[in-house]
């Protein structure tokens, strides 16, 4: 079975990826697996309190997994092993995809330099907090979604955008018609 990683932390937004889970877990060739730091509970924003099913210093390769899930959150702290798992999993062109605030764990894993991407994560925030704005501005596009290669990213109010791209991604669609009508039915005109 192909595990794809979810990095979960203190503070995380659930809802931004509990579609896009539910719907890779409810294929047969796919799981989630849900990581985090340390393999300890942690709390989302809503107040779910999760135990990962590992810890980055769990994950020894990266030959099963077929790629990593980053939700957004109010506080979150980048680590060089999750840097490390980040740019392994995009030199193999693995998909990495972050909603939110989540592409701030791509842009300091430093793989969005030249790549198109979407945040909900605005400059002034990292000017108000005295922190350097990790991301490379001049490539933002100001949309709700967008795909460049392996990288999807998206604002926080397109989890639903966020979920059918992921699952087209790993074809989980039965039909072409099943993908049309999902689209039409959970995205805006």
């Amino acid at each position: 079975m192909k595990e794809i990683l979810c990095f979960i932390y203190d503070g995380f937004a659930d809802f931004e990826t509990v579609l896009t889970c539910s719907g890779i877990d409810g294929d047969e060739n796919y799981r989630v697996t849900y990581i985090a730091y340390e393999k300890t509970p942690v709390l989302s924003s809503s107040g779910l309190k999760i135990i990962p099913d590992k810890s980055l210093s769990e994950i020894n390769s990266t030959k099963n997994i077929e790629g990593l899930i980053i939700p957004g959150g109010g506080t979150r702290i980048f680590k060089p092993e999750l840097g490390k798992l980040i740019k392994q999993l995009n030199e193999e062109k693995k998909l990495l995809a972050a909603i939110c605030a989540g592409p701030e764990f791509l842009a300091k894993a430093g793989i969005l330099k030249g790549k198109k991407y979407t945040t909900t994560a605005e400059p002034q925030s990292y000017e108000e907090k005295k922190e350097i704005d990790p991301f490379p501005r001049d490539s933002y596009v100001d949309t709700r979604i967008i795909q460049d290669g392996n990288i999807i990213t998206a604002k926080g109010h397109a989890f639903t955008d966020f979920a059918l791209e992921i699952w087209d991604w790993y074809n989980l669609y039965d039909t072409e018609k099943e993908k049309d009508d999902l689209r039409k039915d959970f995205t805006p005109d």
